[in-house]
């Protein structure tokens, strides 16, 4: 149990009831069905990888981790349907073995495709294919009562937009249909050195905007600026001082950078982690960034920050309109990580930085943005409907009722509800 007691947080305790799994306890339907007919809270696991107890509950926790699960191929586009516990990284795996890759893919691949899905999802390849949710043609969701719905742009539209995005409130994801692309084996990439952010911003707003960048990461460390940009095979290097280098599997050799890079925040329990993402509009990108700057040189975060990470998207131009995706309307939108650590003793410093973070969410609201709902977010009412109206707060809570799911991943907002 003490495994569910936690997620990758760390800054609270919720011990389970009971956790249950599919396939050894029932069909993910028949616990549907029986959680709901108990009113017990009940929240649905993947990897654990929320950041504000999202993926926690008093009553029972569904565990929904199968990175053994196994794709298909379906129809003759080379669809790939595919059941919600598997891991990007063995999806990805598997994928390749079979000649096609994800489009999207994020950096750190040991997280459950349901789970990512269910808050939208961005990786390196956004800069040129939009979110991960934008790659989903179909999903199967299943209600408090057991029912299950195919839910697609045609069937069930609305569900289809409230569950990508909506981190599991009107539905669990039980099985997602995505497109998929053709694997490359080898990739040009290259790391390109910056000044300081407001260099990497500029390179953000121009040179990942080059029709050769295939997928971008923008990085601060603690020590260096950089960005990575990867390039398409068929078209000549990009002017200017990088030098590209040939990159076999190129996204899990990315997983496996990150993996070393962030390894004792991943697997040692010692330390609390409060990582927050916002994604902005052009204009309100700049300013926000330059807050943030500033804040890096006072405490906490001057003690408690990890990296900054970034990201383009650029989204198709008849993406769907996700009611609580981490999207804004614009055709490029801006992605900043911040990612902050410190020792679970160390009161001052987490409350301290909940604070910071707190006012940083305040601040992206300030400018048109919207928060990835994994993080660390200290919602209000107020807040919530800032970013998501009140109109579409108030149809959230309707369908979870018309579809017996009121007790169901109830902390979808860190606790808070509309």
């Amino acid at each position: 149990m003490r495994e569910f007691s936690r997620d990758f947080g760390r800054t609270s305790a919720v011990p389970p009831e009971r956790v249950v799994r599919e396939g050894e306890d029932g069909t993910i339907g028949h616990l549907m069905r029986q959680a709901g007919a108990t009113g017990r809270e009940t929240a649905v696991r993947g990897a654990g990888r929320s950041c504000n107890t999202q993926t926690l509950s008093p009553g029972t926790v569904l565990d929904n981790y199968r990175p053994d699960a196994l794709p298909r191929f379906t129809g003759d586009d080379h669809s790939v349907a595919v059941p919600s516990g598997i891991t990007w990284l063995e999806l990805e795996k598997w994928l390749n073995r079979h000649g096609r890759s994800n489009p999207v893919l994020p950096s750190y691949l040991d997280i459950t495709v349901g789970g990512n899905l269910s808050v939208g999802g961005f990786g390196l390849a956004s800069v040129r294919s939009g979110i991960q949710s934008d790659q989903v043609r179909e999903i199967e969701l299943i209600d408090g009562t057991g029912r299950a719905r195919r839910c697609s742009e045609r069937e069930n539209g609305e569900l289809f937009r409230f569950a990508l995005g909506g981190l599991g409130q009107v539905g669990f994801i039980s099985e997602v249909v995505l497109r998929t692309v053709p694997y490359r084996p080898v990739t040009r990439a290259a790391r390109i050195p910056h000044t300081g952010l407001a260099d990497l911003v500029d390179f953000m707003r121009n040179g990942a905007q080059d029709p050769a960048v295939a997928s971008y990461f923008g990085m601060y460390d603690r020590t260096d600026w950089y960005s990575y940009v990867s390039y398409d095979a068929d078209i000549p290097d990009p002017a200017g001082p990088a030098e590209t280098q040939p990159v076999p599997d190129y996204m899990l050799y990315s997983h496996g950078e990150t993996t070393k890079k962030l390894h004792h925040l991943l697997e040692e329990d010692t330390y609390a982690n409060l990582w927050v993402d916002h994604i902005l509009a052009p204009s309100g990108f700049p300013g926000f960034c330059a807050r943030v700057e500033e804040l890096t040189h006072e405490y906490p975060l001057s003690d408690t920050l990890v990296a900054l990470y970034f990201l383009v998207i650029r989204r198709p131009p008849a993406a769907t309109r996700f009611v609580l995706a981490p999207v804004v309307d614009a055709p490029v939108q801006y992605l900043i990580g911040i990612f902050t650590a410190a020792d679970r003793s160390d009161s001052r410093a987490i409350s301290g930085t909940r604070r910071v973070l707190r006012e940083l969410l305040e601040a992206c609201a300030d400018a048109g943005g919207r928060p990835y709902l994994y993080g660390t977010h200290d919602f209000d009412a107020e807040l919530l409907e800032r970013f998501y109206g009140a109109p579409a707060l108030r149809r959230l809570e309707e369908l979870r009722g018309r579809l017996s799911l009121t007790h169901f991943n109830r902390r979808a907002f860190g606790g808070f509800r509309p």
